[in-house]
This record gives structure tokens, C-alpha cells and sequence, in this order.
């Protein structure tokens, strides 16, 4: 249902009008990464450790909550400046502007009140409550926009709104379930846990700071070129990913708590996860190639003839999807020493990509965005080399049990 409502959005905006959504829905992104990742992994770390232990949950939750606010502040700044300066390049009035961002700043509010909590719930195998109120605030969402269309008011700033409130609808439900998980008398925080939740966070900060910008690097530079046109096409064209939303579903609620906790076979079972969750990327690739007139109606008829555009915004879609899900299993275990790499390598990418793509028309544009995950490729490749020398793929179960049996 989440797929449908921005397929839907896609659809019946206006050109202009999808643009700005576009470089909203991308500006969203970027601050919830920024605010959230590094802490997140440093949050599962522990929590995988220690698990079912609620007094350690919870007081790993306040030290996360004070984390994040911690960074916030650095980190909404420069956000809100490079949204408004985006805005602006596609032609939003100031009026417009001002709305998008208290929108936005909204936005942080309510998911600083759900997001990384929640995931107290999915190591108690309460996932399915998480993904039943997720359904319905979706079906929300999606009336909500039909409701929008048939008022004509489906611009971007009642989308952007609507989003805001399917999200602040969110608040009472997850922190009434969080809190019958935890503990119910007040905990102390651990310096410990603060110290190295700040201390993954740190080491992924540089890394999510660089990862953002790689993702607004297409952004850029369509705003370069006041490409309004392009920045619709561009986001349309991505909308198609969102089919595969319940792909992260599945990550989030099964894939990064179970190999979080999990003691044997560990290389076996990251490979098994990753493998999973890149099939519907690559059936995606298959229906674009063959079928991309049935895509491209989702998207509606100002989108009708990028065909060859679709095929490779699907390819990109579906290696970006696969490669993430990687990075993010092994990351989510603390293993993010040398996420670093991708930054020289992306570079690298950037440096080298226009000396053979034009970055003036939409397909190189596209080829050009797809190439940007080369560096989580290597990224993926010196953790996991990494880890088998740390001794961290190590069967610890066996290991435990021959250190009982010499005893």
C-alpha cells in the first residue's frame, strides 16, 4: 500500500510539483540516516548481546534517545540549508518553501518518538504488531492521497504533510508497546553503553555523511542544471523501487534481529539473508526488460516514454537494494571498521564517470547514480575479510561447547 500511494503520487502531480516532492522525500531520507544510523547499529550491537535482559534494554534505549538528540543538533542545520537551496533551484516560492521545511523539522520531531525504539519490539517477536500498524497507517496514507486528488489539493505540500501525520499517528502506539517490554522501574544509564554507542557512531558518521551526499550528488546535479523536468522523471522512476518496500519490511523485522544474535554459521546465514532479499530486485529488473509499459503506466503518462530509463533505474535499484541489505546485516553486528573505504572509491567513481558519461541526459544520469555503489561492494569486502581475522565467523557455540567438554 506504501508502494501504491507514491506510485499514485507520481502519477497525478504535476510535473513541477513532483520535483519538489522528489527533493523532499530525498532531504527526509538523508536526515533520518544522518540522525539515526550510526546510533541504530550501536543500539542493535547491544541489544543482540544482551537480549532478553529488559533492564539492559532500556537502558540502552535512553542512551540511544540522548545520542541521537546529541547529533541532531549538528545535523539539522546544514540539512535544512541544502533543502531550501534545492527547493529554491526548482522554482518553489519562499511561501513554499518555509512550509516544507517546519514540515520537515516536524517530520524529525515525531520519528525521533518511534524510529529505533521500535526495534525493542522486533527482538520480543513482536513484529507482527509493528506490521499490522504500519498497514494500517499505509491504507491511511493511501486514502489520505486519493482523498488529496479528488480535492485537488495533491501538491507537494499536502503529500509531504500527509506523511507527517501518518508518522506522528505512529507515537502513542509504539511507545505504549516499548514500555510493556521494558522494565517499568527507572534506570540509570550506562557510561558504558553511551560509550560505544558514541564510539560506532562516530566511526559511521563520516561514512553516513558521504553516503548522503553520494545520494544527493544526482540532485545536485539536475539542480544544476535547473533540470525541473528531470528531477520528476528521475524520482518517478525511483518510485518503482518502492515495490520493493516489503523487502526492508522483512530486513528490519526479521533478517537484522535474528543475525544480530546470531552464534553459528554466521558467514552461511549473511549470505542466505543477502541472497533472499536481492531475488525480488532482480524480478524487478526482469518485468522492466520485459514488461515496461505495465511499470510505467504506475507512474503515469508524463513518464510514458523512458523505457530504456526504467530498465536502468531498475538495475540500479535492485544492486543498491542488494549491496545495502549486505552492509547493513554485518553492520548491525558492529562490524563497520572499514566503511570508510567507500568514500575514496566513490570518489574515485566520481572523478572518473563524466570523462564517458554525458550527465546532461537522463539515462547517464541514471548509469552514473547505479555506479555509486561500487564503494559498498568494497565496503562489504574488507568487513567481511576483516571479521574471518578478527575471528568473529567463528562457530562461538561450538567453541563454547569444546571449552566445557577440555573442562
Amino acid at each position: 500500500m506504501s508502494s501504491i500511494a507514491g506510485l499514485l503520487f507520481a502519477h497525478w502531480m504535476t510535473v513541477e510539483e513532483y520535483a519538489l516532492f522528489t527533493i523532499m522525500m530525498m532531504i527526509t531520507g538523508a536526515m533520518n540516516i544522518l540522525t539515526k544510523g550510526g546510533v541504530h547499529l550501536g543500539f542493535t550491537a547491544i541489544i543482540g548481546r544482551t537480549w532478553p535482559d529488559r533492564t539492559r534494554a532500556k537502558q540502552v534505549t535512553k542512551a540511544a534517545i540522548i545520542e541521537r538528540k546529541f547529533i541532531s543538533i549538528f545535523v539539522l542545520p546544514p540539512i535544512l540549508v541544502t533543502a531550501g537551496w534545492l527547493l529554491w533551484k526548482n522554482h518553489a516560492d519562499y511561501t513554499v518553501i518555509g512550509s516544507l521545511l517546519t514540515l520537515l523539522i516536524i517530520n524529525w520531531q515525531f520519528d525521533m518518538q518511534t524510529r529505533i525504539i521500535d526495534q525493542i519490539l522486533m527482538f520480543a517477536n513482536k513484529a507482527a504488531r509493528t506490521q499490522v500498524l504500519d498497514t494500517i497507517l499505509a491504507l491511511f496514507r493511501l486514502i489520505g492521497t486519493t482523498s488529496l486528488y479528488y480535492l485537488h489539493c495533491l501538491n507537494a505540500l499536502g503529500a509531504v504533510a500527509l506523511g507527517v501525520i501518518v508518522a506522528g499517528l505512529r507515537i502513542p502506539f509504539i511507545q505504549r508497546w516499548v514500555r510493556q517490554e521494558l522494565v517499568e522501574e527507572p534506570v540509570d544509564i550506562s557510561p558504558d553503553d553511551r560509550k560505544e554507542i558514541k564510539k560506532i557512531t562516530r566511526r559511521q558518521l563520516p561514512i553516513e555523511i558521504f553516503y548522503v551526499l553520494q545520494s544527493q550528488i544526482v540532485l545536485v546535479i539536475l539542480a544544476w542544471y535547473s533540470a525541473t523536468e528531470q528531477t520528476a522523471s528521475i524520482g518517478a522512476l525511483w518510485r518503482i523501487g518502492q515495490l520493493l518496500l516489503p523487502v526492508q519490511a522483512v530486513m528490519h523485522a526479521f533478517a537484522i534481529p535474528h543475525f544480530s544474535r546470531v552464534k553459528s554459521s554466521i558467514l552461511r546465514t549473511w549470505f542466505l539473508w543477502s541472497f533472499a532479499c536481492s531475488l525480488p530486485g532482480l524480478s524487478l529488473v526482469l518485468i522492466c526488460y520485459f514488461f515496461p509499459d505495465l511499470l510505467l503506466l504506475l507512474i503515469g503518462p508524463n513518464y510514458a516514454n523512458l523505457q530504456y530509463e526504467l530498465f536502468i533505474a531498475a538495475i540500479g535499484t535492485a544492486v543498491n537494494s542488494a549491496v545495502s541489505i549486505s552492509l547493513q546485516l554485518i553492520a548491525h553486528r558492529g562490524w563497520n571498521h572499514y566503511a570508510w573505504i567507500q568514500i575514496p572509491v566513490v570518489l574515485v567513481w566520481c572523478a572518473t564517470a563524466p570523462f564517458f558519461l554525458n550527465l546532461r541526459d537522463l539515462d547517464q544520469v541514471l548509469w552514473f547514480n547505479t555506479g555509486l555503489t561500487s564503494g559498498t561492494f568494497c565496503a562489504i569486502f574488507f568487513e567481511i575479510i576483516a571479521a574471518k581475522y578478527r575471528g568473529d565467523l567463528k562457530n562461538k557455540q561450538r567453541e563454547k561447547h569444546i571449552s566445557r567438554g577440555s573442562g
